[in-house]
């Protein structure tokens, strides 16, 4: 009997050791960390699941192939981050003041250089490009990147696309750029605050919207192009008559540029052919007045101008509109006359856009559309009439930061006391207004 019992109390003891028991050969594969992501105590770092959700539109890979890090305002280096999560904060106002990019595919590498504030565009400088995990822009100096530029290099450059995509500040996240295209702003002071970057097989579609990746300010010099006088010699050589013409000269540095110049050319050319015909006015003036008559121009330093004065008035969203106030005036006249001319140009094309190129209404819409916007100031001095007759897709306009200006010189449809009769149109309202401050990309 004893005999039986310990026979089965071993057999028991079998049948447990065989169900706990790990077959031999089946061992746990184990995962190599990557060095970049260990945290000083030697773990592996997670991204934060409040920085995880902020991925591209694309799918993250289980490797990376694109590992990034940035220098953050009040923070230092953060984390790095990889294939499409965000590098920076949001909601916080910190700048980005420097970032470091590498890949992890074999024979592929990445440059990429900043526009810094107070620097500019890298490459411009004794700076340079950086590439492969050197670091672009400013540590200690409190200088914001405004702008990014990233570039594939290597043999393996030809078969992927690098798509990247900033947070600026005032404007959110703009969309997305790729391969050496510029992202972000330049010009307006605005910083970046965040960052994605993602390496795609080349001729994927984008991560996103690829509308307005960049936003650039354009340098707008306005220069006195003509400056002429003439004088009297018998009243001590004053200045009788004085002429001047001022306008934008840009640097021809691309043909949309190119173009706006050859377009100010041309007004400039209109403008000087006037000269004869006002100097003899001018003249026939000067030459009846009486001598006291001259003496009380001399005193108070009045004299006929024929002169011209102009701005930019809006300059972003690939959009730059400017203004020319052409004033002339004969001495001895009661009042001089001001008018206002205005041109908004394409900056990517340098193509003229008419007001009828803004609106989202039918042209056939405009006059009584635009006209009820006149009606709705509710002025008796404007003739409504003479609005309705004048109104069309080439009527006078102007851009400013509030809006698209719609206005009439004086005499046009009030009296000179009226002034300068305008409406501005919001770039809220889509009933009458295309997306104007994206529609150019």
């Amino acid at each position: 009997m004893k005999r039986k019992m310990l026979l089965g109390l071993m057999l028991l003891l079998v049948v447990l050791l065989a169900a706990i028991a790990i077959p031999l050969g089946v061992v746990a594969e184990e995962v190599p960390l990557n060095p970049d992501t260990l945290s000083k105590s030697g773990a592996a770092d997670p991204v934060p699941q409040s920085e995880a959700i902020k991925t591209a539109e694309t799918t993250v890979a289980s490797v990376p192939t694109c590992l990034y890090q940035t220098h953050i305002q009040n923070q230092g280096w953060q984390e790095w981050r990889a294939d499409g999560l965000m590098s920076g904060t949001e909601g916080l106002s910190y700048r980005l003041e420097g970032i470091q990019i590498k890949t992890s595919i074999v024979d592929l590498g990445v440059i990429y250089q900043t526009h810094i504030q107070n620097i500019g565009w890298e490459s411009e400088t004794n700076r340079g490009w950086k590439s492969d995990g050197q670091m672009s822009g400013t540590e200690g100096l409190s200088y914001r990147l405004e702008g990014i530029q990233i570039k594939l290099t290597g043999s393996q450059a030809a078969n992927y696309d690098i798509w990247y995509q900033v947070h600026a500040q005032n404007i959110g996240w703009m969309g997305w750029a790729r391969n050496g295209e510029s992202s972000g702003t330049a010009g307006f002071g605005y910083r970046l605050e965040g960052i994605r970057i993602v390496i795609l097989p080349k001729g994927s579609a984008a991560p996103g919207s690829t509308v307005r990746a960049f936003n650039e300010k354009i340098n707008v010099p306005f220069q006195v192009t003509y400056q002429d006088a003439i004088y009297d010699l018998a009243y001590n050589n004053y200045k009788t008559v004085n002429f001047s013409y001022q306008r934008p000269v840009f640097s021809p540095s691309n043909q949309a540029l190119a173009n706006i110049n050859g377009f100010y050319d041309g007004l400039e050319n209109e403008w000087k052919a006037k000269i004869p015909a006002f100097t003899k006015q001018a003249l026939d003036y000067w030459n009846k007045d009486s001598v006291t008559q001259k003496n009380s121009h001399i005193k108070y330093d009045t004299r006929s101008q024929m002169e011209v004065t102009g701005k930019a008035v809006y300059n972003k969203n690939n959009l730059l509109s400017m203004q020319q106030d052409v004033y002339s005036y004969y001495v001895g006249s009661t009042h001089g006359y001001h008018e206002l001319t205005a041109h908004t140009f394409n900056t990517e094309t340098g193509a003229e856009l008419q007001l009828g190129d803004l609106l989202s209404i039918d042209q056939s819409l405009i006059k009584s559309k635009l006209t009820n916007e006149f009606a709705n100031l509710n002025r008796d001095d404007i003739d409504l009439n003479d609005v309705y007759e004048q109104l069309g897709p080439t009527a006078k306009y102007y851009l400013t930061d509030a809006g698209v200006c719609v206005y009439f010189n004086q005499y046009e449809v009030a009296c000179y006391a009226s002034g300068r009769p305008t409406i501005t149109i919001p770039y809220t309202r889509t009933d009458l207004l295309k997306p104007i401050e994206t529609m150019i990309p």
